[in-house]
């Protein structure tokens, strides 16, 4: 059996790693577009910020696997069963995983390709950022305010550089976070000394630095950073007839509608636990386990995946943030719990926990995921987990009465 894999990610490398296993006289093959052997791409924040030396991104790749570097998937022939690349070479398959990840959101705009704009996905960007750090201006000007901006700005923070972050919507992390919690963390981020520009986008930046917003102003910087997220990279699906929406439509075995074709990671939609529709929740623990139930059934072990839930939990700028599920709803069993140093938001439905917003402390992340999965009623405790206090002997103990 052939099992070739697009994508050196976590999802490809997880799957790899699976099918070496349990079908050890098979071959495996990995197709990644990047010259660099798989590394941590969550992990280039903190190199950027110096707080890890580059050595330490890079991933073990299992033994017996054929790691083809520089090779970008062009369109995939599934009638003839095999991946043509960029480069015109054709790799033939018996079962295809596709794993490509992400590709990141660069508005098309005047100057948004000039040599000191960047996105943040891959290990060039940190090496092209890293001359701009601290020239001219000392200014960096970053579009978006979600996760990577905000551990991008962090990073350059902490290099010396003064951060403005230019957000189109109305509060930071606008996607996960609500009003009072996203006012909060700005509040946070203002007294650091970090400027926020709500409601505004860029719309020109000129050769000389000058960045140009939509309400008419201008201001100078060293660096542009476009850190508005990723999305799923499909675009060489197009005329496979694998289906795809957001992302490449998959059933609970990441199958796709095509035979002997799977899909993992952060470019398939899956279940999510609490809205219990198909989305894409790009999240390195979820992609692993992706890519493991996916290589199971490439070997014909039948396994389910149960589904993932959107969650973000991060440090920036001396904050800590924990976001799940459904956190930005609003309702009549909606708990909040505030002062000036947190701020504490649990979502129930039916005593179920359905979400959660914590910013300035958070607590056993882990814990919390397993109740919502469990979709228990949790009503009578609800004091203790908004105050952070409910602890995992207390759950076992609330887990066996069940």
């Amino acid at each position: 059996m052939d099992f070739l894999i697009i994508g050196g990610g976590p999802a490809g490398l997880s799957a790899a790693s699976t099918l070496r296993r349990v079908s050890p006289e098979s071959s495996v093959t990995i197709l990644s577009n990047e010259p660099h052997r798989p590394y941590a791409k969550m992990v280039l924040p903190y190199l950027l910020a110096g707080v890890v030396e580059e050595e330490d991104l890079f991933l073990r790749v299992s033994e017996g696997v054929d790691l083809v570097l520089g090779e970008e998937a062009a369109r995939i022939r599934p009638g003839e069963r095999f991946v043509e690349t960029a480069s015109g070479r054709r790799w033939p398959y018996d079962r295809l995983l596709i794993a490509p990840g992400g590709v990141p959101d660069r508005p098309e705009i005047e100057g948004c390709r000039l040599p000191f704009a960047f996105t943040i996905r891959n290990l060039p960007d940190i090496h092209g950022i890293r001359p701009f750090i601290s020239t001219r201006t000392n200014r960096a000007v970053i579009a978006g305010a979600g996760p990577v901006g905000m551990e991008t700005g962090d990073a350059l923070n902490r290099q010396g550089m003064r951060v403005t972050f230019v957000v189109t919507s109305n509060r930071l992390f606008s996607t996960m976070l609500d009003i009072p919690s996203a006012a909060f963390l700005e509040k946070k981020l203002s007294d650091k000394g970090i400027e926020i520009r709500k409601g505004e986008d860029i719309v020109k930046i000129e050769e000389n630095g000058t960045v140009h917003f939509r309400s008419g102003d201008a201001m100078e910087c060293d660096l542009v950073v476009f850190g508005k997220g990723v999305k799923p990279c499909v675009g060489f699906l197009a005329d496979s007839g694998i289906a795809v929406k957001t992302g490449i439509v998959v059933n609970e075995m990441q199958q796709t509608n095509l035979p002997d074709i799977y899909a993992a990671g952060d470019a398939a939609e899956t279940g999510d636990l609490v809205s219990g529709e198909q989305r894409v929740n790009a999240l390195w623990p979820e992609a692993v386990e992706q890519g493991h139930v996916a290589a199971l059934n490439m070997a014909g072990m039948q396994t389910a995946y149960h589904g993932s839930l959107a969650r973000n939990i991060l440090r920036v700028f001396d904050v800590s943030i924990l976001v799940a599920g459904m956190g930005r709803a609003d309702g009549p069993e909606v708990r909040v719990s505030e002062d000036a140093d947190h701020y504490h938001k649990l979502v129930l439905e039916g005593g179920v926990l359905k979400g959660m917003i914590c910013v300035g402390e958070g607590r056993n992340e882990g814990l919390y995921r397993e109740l919502m999965k469990r979709r228990i009623d949790v009503s009578p405790y609800s004091s203790s987990i908004l105050k952070g206090s409910f602890s995992y002997p207390r759950f076992q103990r609330h887990a066996m009465r069940l």
